[in-house]
């Protein structure tokens, strides 16, 4: 799998909008998760880190007036300001790769109208047929990544928009999920805090970036994607053993071996289930790290950002390696409620 460039990035989550100030967030400490209006059915209010409402786009009438539920109301203002800030200098019609949240098999026929709705919300003409939407949970960005790749691979001449959106601002889930005692709070103390968020980049084949200008640039030397049977609500013994597959994979779809990984982004949302995950992918691919690896968890600065979050980590990776305040290659991963397990590296090009 060739390599390709990562363009502009934008993310939007409570700690920031713009990848650089999210970064910068990120890394100094900051973090702005609080009580939010939603409460268990104990009446205790429910932390979350939520972006402010000034910072989502208002949905027009034509949008405004369709039957959608809440939760997909919110997607759409979080996804509509970092889609139109990357991709308003791309070619149009653009590809846009989208990761949405997996919400079961006819609960959200909306799903697959986002980039439809996208386009009306911002005014980017998107190439609808070679669109790929991935509902997939919290893997589902990284996996639209992988498409995006195959696809760049197959038009390296092409750029295309990668991104990912989601909230868990949804009464219905946040229920569900408190029933099921995953959202830390009194009582639980494996469980996560719910958040939301959005995250876009540009991507661009190999012939596409040629001819500009002498700077360090970002590269994806690759990423891959597995099931994994033994998940949270699966009958399969919950071995671990899925992101290590993915790992597996990654590495042999490198055209190139990588240096060990210096960095690492990863998809921890704070429940020991993906502790797990990782600590067996790290023991089992020992060779593949640095002895002085640098771990990043951002989801204890802005909570669970769901299907948003591959994106928000390969972004804030992005910046990092491009502005020099951490080390390449880096390794981003994420792994969803159910069996998808995805993961990329990502490093500087010096030109």
């Amino acid at each position: 799998m060739g390599d390709a460039v990562i363009g502009p990035t934008h993310v939007l989550c409570s700690i920031g909008r713009g990848t650089d100030q999210v970064w910068s967030s990120a890394r100094t400490g900051i973090a702005r998760i609080a009580n939010s209006d939603m409460t268990t059915r104990r009446l205790e209010a429910i932390p979350m880190g939520l972006v402010p409402e000034e910072a989502l786009a208002k949905l027009p009438p034509d949008i405004d007036k369709l039957p959608l539920p809440p939760r997909a109301r919110r997607i759409l203002g979080l996804a509509a300001p970092s889609f139109q800030a990357v991709a308003k200098d791309v070619p149009q019609p653009v590809p846009l790769f989208l990761g949405l949240p997996e919400l079961g098999r006819d609960a959200a026929p909306w799903l697959i109208h986002v980039p439809e709705y996208l386009q009306t919300l911002t005014g980017v003409r998107i190439d609808d047929p070679r669109s790929v939407v991935v509902a997939r949970g919290r893997a589902a960005a990284l996996m639209a990544l992988e498409r995006a790749l195959a696809f760049l691979q197959a038009e390296p001449s092409m750029a295309v928009v990668v991104g990912g959106v989601d909230t868990y601002l949804d009464l219905p889930l946040l229920d569900a999920l408190g029933d099921e005692q995953r959202i830390l709070g009194a009582g639980v103390m494996d469980g996560f805090i719910p958040g939301e968020g959005a995250a876009f980049y540009v991507l661009s084949g190999a012939s596409a970036s040629k001819g500009q200008p002498d700077r360090n640039q970002v590269i994806v030397n690759g990423a891959a994607s597995t099931m994994d049977p033994g998940h949270r609500y699966g009958t399969a013994p919950a071995l671990g053993e899925g992101l290590a597959a993915a790992l597996d994979r990654l590495r042999q779809s490198m055209d190139h071996p990588s240096a060990p990984i210096a960095t690492t982004f990863a998809g921890f949302n704070g429940e020991s289930f993906e502790a797990k995950l990782w600590g067996v992918a790290r023991l089992r691919h020992n060779d593949f790290f640095s002895p002085a690896m640098v771990i990043e968890h951002p989801a204890d600065k802005f909570g669970d950002a769901g299907a948003a979050m591959g994106a928000i980590l390969i972004a804030m990776a992005a910046q990092s390696l491009v502005g020099g305040t951490r080390s390449g290659p880096a390794l981003v991963w994420a792994a969803s409620d159910r069996e998808p397990r995805a993961c990329a590296v990502v490093s500087v090009l010096k030109q």
